[in-house]
């Protein structure tokens, strides 16, 4: 089971001591994007989910796979 972007998030953020302010700080993403990110809300854009991995030691990988019907 693949856990979710919101808990990815706040875990990490909670296991580096960061709050919530420093890490959109850190990252240059705004206090209210992240506070969506992590309750499971907003679409973010691949710039922004680069800047907090960054920030949080982690890398965005993007897997596309074919779909057979």
């Amino acid at each position: 089971m693949h856990q979710k972007l919101s808990e990815i998030i706040r875990e990490r953020r909670s296991m580096l001591h960061l709050t919530q302010e420093d890490l959109a700080a850190l990252a240059g993403v705004g206090l209210r994007t992240l506070k969506a990110l992590e309750v499971g809300k907003g679409n973010p854009s691949l710039d922004t989910l680069q800047r907090l991995a960054e920030v949080l030691g982690m890398e965005v990988r993007l897997e596309v796979k074919r779909i057979d019907r």
